[in-house]
């Protein structure tokens, strides 16, 4: 004989189960930890550091044990950081360990729990050999690196000068790199033990992005680094005596080839491109003359923000496109640079339908496969609808009815037979409230018609700025491509010309109208040195006098600062915030 229980939950069992769902969803609500190494590739005799930060104050210790298992611990250091953010005061705590590999391979640096929270394990790569040159019986050496031996016109190349050093160091300083013909961004700077012949030794480490910006050869000159060794004597106030030594790096050349044409559009040589974007409001319920934002998201591994093109703004019949200023973002990695624009748009549709937004393409040269690409984004379609007080919605909710007509009564309709109600006494309204509720309709008429004038004013004016911001943000873009090819053919009275037409037009400032009024608006002696080269170039028909890297490369900084102190008071305010 079979039985059947059925098990009945209760109301106490619902109470522990919610109770036991909620603490297993602790560590979920735990405080963030997060683990980071400042190199994930490097000799078996190099040495590295690992950053753990938990965004909290807490009296606690990480568990070391599984990370033995394939780095020596040579040392760690702990502190707490406290900062103040909108008015209120946050903590976190962290430790810094420096590590050493103890194997040739892949390393697994494990996932860290501190008080429910969990830190992401990260993969190191530990090479058969170190970066270290043969020092020989060099007490100091310094190296430099390049990341390709070629490459085109715009395509970032990755400089690495490392000085190593058996002796006890009291300072050092590089040289700046400066070339011409290249944008140079400094990468970082960084230090870190090593084996030398056998004994810890250090390593300074400085990288460099370079940019060329002309096709040829490229020259990286050599770099002059300054040294102070300890020579292990004090004074009479305790301070450690140094003798300093200087110590060049040797030239490297860079064949760079030519820009490859890419039917007139703009040349990206990058890494990898991609492109995202994001709506504030759901795509199926717009109406009309209500606005909907999008923000275009472009990304640029091995590009800077200032090498991102801007986006062509489509024409679409009753859609009007408001197109909000540029944001742009560089982030540096461990051996690149990612440049980021945000182009953000308000579309405000004036008539009810269906309207495509054609897709969104970007072409850019893979610098890894040698080939174009393009990411691009898939048409959109927007679906409007009529605004709330339209007569289309009145109808359609029922509260308008002019299709259906009454049905008239049959002629021989006895009215006595149709049903009746009891008689109702209606008060009559004294007089004084008919009045005052006309008064106030008449009021609010005329204060809504006030505020329907007033908008349509603000509109129209705002329309007029914003095709008015456009057209100047087109003008300068040509102007500054026309300036930027002067500099490259070396052409002085033509790049007098083209840099004052592009310094009116960028800083809204007619009375620009010699170099003189220039120098003295931005107010920079570099620059002024600059320019005073360019009057000298003039007279003297000797081009070899001016550096056009250098000018180019000053004038960049100034196009891209976006708190320079020779700004314009009339700036027009964008219309949507992203």
């Amino acid at each position: 004989m079979n039985t059947e229980k059925t098990l009945r939950i209760t109301p106490l069992i619902k109470f522990w189960i919610i109770l036991v769902c909620l603490i297993g969803a602790l560590p979920s609500m735990a405080d963030n930890l997060t683990a980071s190494v400042d190199r994930d590739t490097l000799g078996l005799e190099e040495a590295f550091v690992l950053n753990l930060r938990y965004d909290k104050q807490i009296n606690a210790t990480p568990d070391y044990e599984l990370l033995r298992k394939d780095f020596d611990i040579l040392n760690v250091q702990s502190g707490t950081q406290m900062s103040i953010i909108n008015g209120s005061m946050e903590a976190s705590t962290q430790w810094n360990i420096s590590l050493a590999p103890k194997k040739i391979g892949k390393a697994l640096i494990p996932s860290f729990n501190i008080d429910g929270a969990v830190s992401d394990a990260i993969e190191i790569t530990i090479e058969g050999k170190s970066n270290n040159p043969n020092l020989g019986n060099n007490d100091i050496t310094v190296v430099t690196e390049i990341s390709h031996d070629s490459t085109h016109v715009q395509q970032q190349l990755l400089l690495t000068v490392r000085l190593y050093s058996t002796v006890s160091l009291n300072g050092a300083e590089l040289q700046p790199l400066e070339l011409k013909n290249a944008i140079v961004v400094k990468l970082d700077d960084k230090q870190y033990q090593t084996q030398i012949r056998g004994k810890t030794g250090l390593v300074l480490e400085s990288r460099f992005i370079i940019y060329p910006q002309e096709s040829g050869e490229l020259n990286i000159p050599s770099l002059l680094y300054q040294a102070a060794i300890d020579n292990g004597t004090r004074d009479i106030f305790g301070r450690g005596n140094s003798k300093v030594l200087r110590y060049r790096t040797d030239e490297v050349n860079v064949q760079v080839d030519p820009a490859i044409s890419a039917a007139g559009e703009p040349w990206l040589p990058a890494k990898g491109l991609t492109l995202s974007e994001h709506w504030n409001m759901d795509l199926d319920n717009l109406k009309v003359g209500e606005p909907v934002s999008r923000s275009i998201t472009i990304k640029a591994e091995g590009l800077t923000a200032a090498q991102i093109p801007p986006l062509d703004s489509p024409q679409i019949n009753h859609l009007t496109f408001y197109k909000d200023q540029a944001q742009s973002e560089d982030q540096k990695s461990d051996k690149s640079i990612t440049g980021s624009r945000i182009e953000t748009m308000a579309i405000v549709p004036t008539q009810p339908g269906k309207y495509v937004l054609p897709e969104v393409k970007v072409k850019w040269w893979n610098t890894d496969t040698q080939q174009f690409e393009v990411a691009s984004l898939a048409a959109v379609t927007l679906t409007v609808a009529s605004g709330a007080m339209s007569t289309n919605n009145l109808q359609a909710t029922g509260a308008i009815d002019a299709t259906e007509p009454m049905e008239p009564l049959p002629l021989n309709t006895d009215l006595n037979s149709l049903p009746t109600t009891a008689p109702q006494i209606i008060k009559e309204a004294p007089l004084w409230l008919y009045v005052s509720n006309l008064l106030s309709l008449i009021g609010l008429a005329w204060f809504g018609r006030k505020v329907w004038q007033l908008q349509k004013k603000l509109n129209a004016i705002h329309h007029t700025n914003e095709q008015l911001k456009t057209q100047q943000t087109h003008t300068e873009a040509q102007a500054w491509q026309k300036l930027k090819h002067s500099l490259v053919e070396h052409n002085a009275l033509k790049i007098r010309t083209d840099l004052l037409n592009w310094a009116q037009i960028h800083w809204h400032n007619p009375q620009l109208i010699n170099l003189q009024c220039l120098g003295s608006y931005i107010g920079d002696s570099n620059f002024n040195n600059l320019l005073h080269q360019l009057d000298q170039t003039i007279y003297s028909n000797n081009v070899q006098a001016l550096n056009t890297s250098e000018l180019l490369q000053l004038l960049s900084n100034l196009r891209r600062d976006k708190t320079k102190k020779a700004t314009t008071q009339n700036e027009l305010q964008p219309l949507y915030k992203s």
